[in-house]
């Protein structure tokens, strides 16, 4: 599977968050919030006028690398498998007029590179206003490297 900052490539969609808690699955017809395997509730892309992520992030390029080996490090020490779920972020979704939010599980302890943020951002911007592009939603790889160009792209930008 395929991963870049909060997006990741499930069969026939695109997960944001962590696929087996919560998160958002976009499909070409809708974007799904789940629970793991379980339906919550579908929005049809129309229904959709706005998606943001509201999640820890940070500066430092390759945050999950770093929170693995802590706690690989910290494991070791207590020979015991500690049990540090990330904590949950949060999505704001605003459909059909109706603001919501929604948990949003991480798949890493640690903030999540704010480029990839801005990154996803940009890509469900551009998908709720441009309906022909949500048919790349059936290749997530595809739509992953395409998030990752437009974090690229932002931060250097920014310089």
């Amino acid at each position: 599977m395929k991963r870049y900052g909060p997006l990741i490539a499930v069969p026939g969609a695109l997960a944001i968050g962590d696929p087996g808690r919560h998160h958002l699955r976009l499909t070409p017809d809708a974007v799904i919030r789940r629970d793991g395997s379980e339906g919550r509730d579908v929005y049809a892309w129309d229904e959709v006028k706005q998606v943001t992520l509201d999640v820890p992030t940070t500066r430092f390029r390759l945050p999950g690398l770093v929170s693995t080996a802590v706690l690989g490090a910290v494991t070791v020490v207590t020979a015991e498998m500690l049990d540090l779920d990330p904590d949950d972020g949060a999505v704001e979704l605003l459909v059909d007029g109706t603001s919501m939010r929604v948990p949003l599980s991480r798949h890493h302890v640690g903030g999540y590179w704010a480029p990839t943020v801005e990154g996803a951002h940009r890509l469900l911007e551009h998908l709720i206003r441009t309906p022909v592009q949500r048919s790349l939603l059936a290749h997530p790889e595809s739509v992953i490297d395409i998030a990752a160009k437009l974090a690229r792209s932002g931060a250097n930008a920014r310089g």
